[in-house]
């Protein structure tokens, strides 16, 4: 293995000019931000690499000036193609973006992550009905992320009478990946890390056309002294190892119980009731014995803690696509690990078991709906931070239920004796005439027979064939005086309209 250990800066020569490079991570997990800081110190200095294509299926690194943003300078990429980008306006990233300084595109998490896979395998690319009628159809916006970007990655195909999208196998040149050890065969283990995040399906993609994997390790370990089930990224993979020893699990420290090497007394810490809180309730109740459940950021992440006094995370499995089975997922701190996981499932297996519809429910952000049911998270007011794995997790699932306020942008209000007061109405309206962006499709939802519904403060939504149902409003809410004058489109008020369970409003 002596011969494969090389710095940064050595590691960083091994890019082509021009070539497409594929980069594992998610924010601060498996961040391989050494690899990525000796290629924008080479850049800097020398010039190179320069125009390349940077494939990354989430957003790496959680802090400006790290991950991602280490390359985001003029001439250093022409193409980026992620699963999601930065919230952050202020990020790197998101300004070069924004400016259109390069060519940016949008896929779904696991859509990239398949893509990857299927190049590597040598098969002429990927088949997948993921992504259709939303903003990835390239009758639609075709991932297009910003004006720079032109054209569509994808192609509409008819297969067996089938529609699907169809995306040409994928060239790549060099792949950035992280684990936890190396051993001197150059077997690459991730016993460590609370994710393997599809570095396997990267190499084998880099090696498949000849180009060059780069692994970023802790630490080199003497062989056999890892379990063979956690070396995931054989040796023979594997060009060039970069030893950091000062490599973190992740931002938040070492956590043991995140990887399986540990084991805890689970005690979160209790949720105040709140609006957020109590919209986050309101959710849970949609939540049946038995059932797989994936939790999406924001307020459905509350739901393991407002959940624990009464079991809940013995009562369903929670499943989150970065790749833990069962335990207790964080909060949106450090959204993407669980405590105490039963199973650590590779992300690209996680999509596999998405796309097939063996998903009971998700509980998921909203950002924008509209009178056709549609839903966009993806892409609204000075923020495009990207679809992540949302199209992926509502493509088969049989039930979605979508959480957030009713407006937003300096919306005030609180919980008193059990009502909700609004002191000060949101700028911004969620529920508009036409989203900004289709991240759901409405219309396909209905066609797949699945169950739709939006929760929010003062009321409560299903999707029906003839657009948006009110079918519940909150105490102390007037649909007259608090809902349809917040709504850019009109919905009828039932003359029997059922009131949301008091006890979601009340501490006890």
């Amino acid at each position: 293995m002596a011969s494969r250990v090389v710095t940064a800066g050595e590691a960083a020569e091994l890019i082509p000019d021009g070539g497409t490079v594929a980069v594992c991570g998610c924010l601060s997990m498996l961040e391989p931000d050494t690899v990525l800081a000796g290629i924008e110190t080479r850049f800097l200095h020398a010039g190179h690499p320069r125009d390349l294509t940077v494939v990354h299926p989430v957003m790496v690194g959680s802090r400006k000036g790290s991950g991602i943003n280490r390359l985001a300078h003029d001439g250093l990429m022409r193409r980026v193609i992620g699963g999601s980008f930065s919230v952050f306006s202020d990020y790197e990233i998101t300004e070069m973006i924004t400016q259109g300084r390069v060519e940016a595109y949008n896929l779904p998490i696991g859509t990239i992550l398949h893509w990857l896979r299927e190049s590597g395998a040598g098969r002429p690319g990927l088949f997948t009905a993921v992504g259709l009628q939303t903003y990835v159809d390239p009758r639609v916006e075709g991932g297009r992320a910003n004006g720079a970007a032109t054209g569509a990655l994808s192609e509409i195909v008819q297969v067996a009478d089938r529609e699907l999208l169809f995306y040409p196998s994928l060239r790549v040149d060099a792949a950035i990946i992280r684990g936890t050890s190396a051993d001197p065969h150059g077997n690459i283990s991730v016993e460590h890390e609370p994710a393997s995040l599809g570095i396997y399906a990267l190499a084998v993609a880099a090696k498949h056309f000849g180009g060059k994997v780069i692994a970023q390790v802790r630490q080199r370990v003497e062989a056999g002294s890892v379990h063979p089930r956690l070396t995931v990224v054989p040796g023979r993979l594997v060009d060039a190892i970069v030893v950091e020893p000062a490599q973190p699990q992740m931002v938040c420290g070492e956590r043991p119980e995140l990887t399986g090497e540990a084991r805890v007394l689970l005690d979160p810490e209790p949720i105040p009731l709140t609006i957020a809180s109590a919209i986050a309730r309101r959710a849970m109740r949609e939540l049946r014995d038995g059932q797989m459940v994936n939790l999406g950021y924001g307020i459905p992440a509350m739901i393991p803690a407002l959940g624990f006094a009464g079991k809940l995370h013995e009562r369903v499995t929670f499943s989150i696509e970065h790749g833990p089975v069962g335990g207790l997922p964080d909060g949106m701190a450090t959204f993407g690990p669980s405590t105490n996981p039963d199973i650590l499932m590779d992300s690209t297996f996680v999509f596999d078991l998405y796309d097939g519809g063996l998903l009971d429910v998700t509980l998921l952000g909203l950002a924008q709906a509209d009178r056709e049911g549609n839903v966009n998270v993806s892409k609204f007011a000075h923020m495009a931070p990207g679809s992540g794995g949302f199209c992926n997790i509502c493509h088969q699932t049989k039930k979605i239920v979508f959480c957030g306020t009713f407006t937003a942008g300096g919306l005030l209000e609180e919980i008193v004796d059990g009502r909700v007061v609004i002191r000060r109405e949101g700028k911004v309206k969620k529920f508009v005439a036409k989203v900004e962006q289709i991240t759901l499709s409405g219309r396909a939802a209905l066609e797949k027979g699945q169950e739709i519904l939006y929760i929010t403060e003062r009321a409560v939504f299903r999707l029906t064939a003839a657009g948006l149902a009110l079918i519940e409003v909150a105490p102390g809410i007037v649909p007259a005086r608090d809902i349809l004058p917040q709504m850019e489109f009109a919905v009828p008020i039932p003359p029997h309209l059922a009131s949301m369970d008091p006890a979601v409003f009340r501490e006890e």
